[in-house]
C-alpha cells in the first residue's frame, strides 16, 4: 500500500506515519511538506510542495492509494480539489464546523467521479464520530447526542506548551460556538455554556465549555432518520481558560496593529513567538505525560423506553513511540482508516463523515491494539 501524507512533518501527520510504518504492508510513504522530518525508514520520502500550487500538488499526489491530509484545516479544500483530480481517496484529521460544511458540499462531485473523501477521521472528530453512530444505533430513536472531552498533563514540571494546532484552539476561543437544537444550528458566544464534569482520576473534576466543532456539522444529517434533535460539544482542562485570557487579550486577532511603526498581525506574531520558544513541539528529551478521556453520551429510546448509551475512550502518551496523548489520538484513527480504505474494507464515494462509513465493529478492535480503550456502558428503563 502507498500513501501520501500532506503535512507530514507535523505533529499529529508524523504520528500518522508512524502507525503507517508499523504495518508490513505499508509499500512506501510520500510526506509531502515545507518542512522535512526524518523518519528513518527507506520506505518514506520527502517531497516540498506548496499546497495552495493545485497542479503539482495533484501531480505529486497521483499513485498514491489513499492520501492523508494533517495541513492545517485552512487547507482542506486545496488538498481535496487536488486528490479529485488524481482521483486518489482523502481522509483529513476535521474541519471546525465552517470548513466541514463547505467540504460537505463537494458530496455529488466527488461521488459522480468515484472518488471517496472521509472528513473528520481523527479523535475528536473521529474516534467520536464512530462512537456516536454506534450508541445511536442501539436504539430505535435517538434524541440526543452530547460529547465531553477533558485532558491533563501530568509531565512533572512541565513548561505550557501546546501539543496540538494552536491556530485551531485559538479559532475554538474567538469564533462562536454552535450547536444543534430542534432542527436547526444555533450559535453562541465561544464558551458562553459550561458545566462541571468528572473525568476520573488522572484527568480531575473540571469545567467543560461549549465551543466550536466539527461533529456538529455532520451529525445533525446523519442520524436525521433517528430523530435526532440535539447535538452538543464541550470541551475542558484546568489551563483552557489561560489561553482564552490571552485570546481576549487581543492576540488572536487578525487585524493588523502598528507596533514602533511597523504593522503586526497579533494572532502571526503569537504563533511565531511560540514557535521561537519551542512552545509548539515537546523539547527534546522530555515525554509528555498527557491523558485525555472522551465522553459520548446518546439519549433515545428502544422498544418505547428511555434509553442511554455512554461510550468512554481513553487516551494516554505512548512511551514506546514518544507521543503525547494529543498527538497520538488524531493522526492514529486516520492512518487505521486509511489502510481499511487502502486495502477495501471501506469502499465508497463522495465526500463522508465517519459516522456514515466507518464500520464501529472493526475500528474499535484497531484502536485496542494500540492502546486507545473505547468502552461502552448502557441503561433503559424496565418498566
Amino acid at each position: 500500500m502507498k500513501f501520501a501524507v500532506v503535512g507530514g512533518s507535523g505533529i499529529t501527520g508524523s504520528a500518522a506515519i508512524r502507525d503507517l510504518l508499523a504495518s508490513k504492508d505499508t509499500e512506501h510513504i510520500q510526506v509531502i511538506d515545507l518542512q522535512e522530518k526524518r523518519f528513518e525508514d527507506p520506505r518514506v520520502s520527502f517531497r516540498r510542495v506548496d499546497i495552495r500550487n493545485h497542479e503539482e500538488l495533484s501531480r505529486t499526489l497521483k499513485g498514491s492509494d489513499v492520501v492523508i491530509n494533517a495541513a492545517q484545516y485552512y487547507f482542506n479544500l486545496d488538498v481535496m480539489k487536488a486528490c479529485l483530480q488524481a482521483k486518489v481517496p482523502y481522509i483529513d484529521f476535521g474541519g471546525l464546523f465552517h470548513m466541514t460544511r463547505k467540504q460537505m458540499e463537494l458530496d455529488d462531485t466527488f461521488a459522480r467521479e468515484g472518488v471517496l473523501a472521509i472528513i473528520g477521521m481523527g479523535a475528536q472528530p473521529g474516534i467520536s464520530s464512530v462512537a456516536a453512530s454506534y450508541a445511536v444505533n442501539r436504539m430505535d430513536t435517538a434524541e440526543s447526542v452530547v460529547i465531553r472531552d477533558g485532558w491533563a498533563d501530568r509531565t512533572p514540571n512541565a513548561p505550557y506548551l501546546f501539543t496540538w494546532s494552536p491556530l485551531t484552539m485559538i479559532d475554538e476561543m474567538t469564533m462562536n460556538a454552535v450547536h444543534f437544537e430542534d432542527g436547526k444550528f444555533v450559535e453562541s458566544p465561544p464558551l458562553s455554556r459550561s458545566e462541571v464534569y468528572d473525568f476520573g482520576p488522572e484527568i480531575g473534576q473540571f469545567a467543560v465549555y461549549r465551543t466550536l466543532h466539527s461533529e456538529i456539522a455532520t451529525m445533525p444529517e446523519s442520524f436525521r432518520q433517528k430523530g435526532i434533535r440535539y447535538v452538543e460539544w464541550l470541551e475542558g482542562s484546568r489551563d483552557i481558560l489561560l489561553l482564552k485570557q490571552v485570546v481576549d487579550m487581543g492576540f488572536g486577532s487578525t487585524e493588523k496593529v502598528k507596533v514602533n511603526g511597523a504593522e503586526i498581525v497579533p494572532r502571526e506574531f503569537f504563533i511565531n513567538f511560540l514557535r521561537q520558544q519551542g512552545k509548539l513541539t515537546p523539547p527534546e528529551g522530555i515525554q509528555v505525560m498527557d491523558y485525555e478521556r472522551t465522553v459520548v453520551e446518546v439519549r433515545g429510546k428502544e422498544a418505547g423506553r428511555e434509553k442511554r448509551v455512554v461510550i468512554t475512550v481513553d487516551f494516554k502518551y505512548d512511551e514506546r513511540l514518544r507521543m503525547s496523548a494529543s498527538q497520538k489520538q488524531v493522526g492514529v484513527p486516520g492512518s487505521i482508516v486509511a489502510q481499511m480504505v487502502a486495502s477495501g474494507t471501506i469502499k465508497g464515494k463522495g465526500v463522508k463523515p465517519p459516522e456514515q462509513i466507518v464500520p464501529p465493529k472493526l475500528f474499535f478492535p484497531e484502536l485496542a491494539k494500540r492502546d486507545i480503550k473505547v468502552r461502552s456502558v448502557e441503561a433503559s428503563d424496565l418498566n
